[in-house]
């Protein structure tokens, strides 16, 4: 009797979290939710709706260890979650992998993640339950843009953000810089080719500012192709793919096709353009081959990481001279046309990336003043969380500025003229590089450190 006795007490003080490990720093806090308060103590978590935490509305388990809580929009949605640091007997919750025949009785750390629902009885719906996490937590904590900042025994501290269905870690959260580079219309007259004899020069002036750029952006204003008999120049550009070459030498990461040339040469222009860049392994935004089309917004977004921050790149253009969007693609090409379409885009970015940057082919031709347009849309980009817009097409340089809404700054270059061109109007044998530098926070805040406009000499 009496070995049944201290073998049924050892059970009891193992199931109800006697043996969980000493290091563990149970948070006692008071966190407001609205019209009332979560309040942790004694391991437990308890949710009141009233401001005296009279009125009791839910109350963790007990078979449940809190050890600490946020109230956060993890997910981004414009409503805050509970997000729970828990330990909890078995591996996995009530759904288990379909290769996992049985649950063990392991006491383990979980997040589990709940939605404030006022149409459930318990007002709890569960969003994510995480399985047993690998690695023992010392604690978690709010950090920007919509993450949690998890450190773990040994100190080391890594960002965990919302990816689609499910917390995901998006790196270490140390602070970190990259420098962008981009660059305005590449802008290529058949007058260019036929007096340069290596394509390659027509990029010295600007290799070594490439060259000290963690990512570079180009927008690419004349289509490549592969046939000599489709070169042509103004008012329907086609570029020999010997120039594309020299693009790639000259170091360029991300190439715009979001343009008013972008279908001068229709499906073969998109398509051979397409491939050459992404065979050289960089990136293309604004545009897609027919035969890859598909109306999921997410899939014109690219992504590139570097030291820590990754960026999102996309790309829109006013229209596209006339040139109907390809048969059965209506998306082609991105254009301001959809604007819901943009959003979803810009939302999605934002929700994936620290920081998003679009290219915005835009404003009136020659022009040096912004026009309504420009201004309507750096609004809405800057409204949906982008942090730099790079605008082309007039072909002159415009105004750069700060702008700001609710808490969020957006960096906005109106227009960097041309990088490359044949032009000779006032304003476009002047063009501009922008030279920016980003700083993450350990707790994943972006700051643009710092950014100016080079100018470089249009006409080569």
């Amino acid at each position: 009797m009496a070995v049944i006795v201290i073998i049924t007490a050892f059970v009891l003080l193992w199931w109800y979290g006697a043996f969980i490990p000493g290091w563990v720093d149970w948070k006692e806090s008071r966190t407001d939710i609205g019209t009332g308060y979560a309040v942790v103590k004694d391991r437990s978590l308890t949710l009141y709706e009233d401001d005296k935490c009279e009125k009791i509305f839910w109350k963790s388990p007990k078979d449940l260890f809190v050890q600490d809580i946020l109230i956060k929009d993890i997910d981004m949605d414009g409503k805050e979650e509970l997000i729970m640091l828990v330990w909890k007997h078995g591996s996995f919750g009530e759904h288990m992998p379909f290769w996992v025949k049985k649950n063990d009785k392991a006491l383990k750390q979980h997040i589990f993640i709940y939605r404030f629902d006022e149409n459930r009885e318990d007002r709890l719906r569960p969003v994510w339950m995480s399985s047993q996490i690998d690695y023992e937590i010392a604690s978690i904590a709010s950090g920007a843009k919509e993450r949690i900042i998890v450190t773990d025994l040994n100190g080391v501290s890594n960002q965990w953000m919302w990816r689609d269905f499910g917390l995901k870690m998006a790196g270490r959260s140390d602070s970190c810089d990259i420098s962008l580079l981009c660059a305005g219309d590449n802008l290529i007259h058949l007058s260019l080719i036929n007096k340069t004899k290596d394509l390659n020069e027509l990029y010295d002036d600007i290799r070594d500012d490439i060259k000290l750029s963690d990512i570079a952006v180009l927008n690419q204003e004349t289509i490549l192709v592969d046939d000599n008999g489709a070169v042509s120049d103004y008012p329907k550009f086609g570029t020999p793919i010997t120039v594309g070459e020299a693009i790639v030498n000259a170091g360029f990461d991300v190439i715009n096709l979001a343009n008013n040339h972008a279908l001068d040469k229709g499906e073969y222009g998109i398509d051979t353009t397409l491939e050459f860049f992404e065979s050289k392994g960089i990136e293309c935004i604004g545009a897609s081959k027919c035969g890859d089309y598909s109306e999921k917004a997410s899939d014109r977004i690219r992504y590139i990481e570097k030291d820590g921050i990754k960026v999102a790149f996309l790309g829109f253009t006013y229209g596209t001279n006339g040139q109907p969007q390809l048969e059965g693609c209506p998306h082609t090409i991105e254009t301001f046309d959809d604007e819901k379409r943009i959003i979803r885009q810009l939302d999605h970015a934002r929700k994936r990336a620290d920081v998003v940057v679009v290219y915005a082919h835009w404003g009136d031709e020659y022009e040096t003043t912004v026009n309504e347009q420009q201004r309507k849309y750096a609004g809405l980009f800057c409204e949906h969380g982008v942090d730099i817009v790079v605008g082309t097409h007039p072909h002159v340089i415009q105004e750069y500025e700060l702008i700001k809404n609710n808490d969020h700054q957006t960096l906005v270059f109106y227009s960097l003229g041309n990088l490359i061109s044949g032009q000779t109007k006032s304003g476009t044998k002047i063009g501009g590089l922008a030279k920016i530098n980003v700083h993450k926070d350990a707790d994943g805040q972006i700051t643009i450190k710092d950014y100016e406009l080079k100018e470089v000499k249009a006409v080569r």
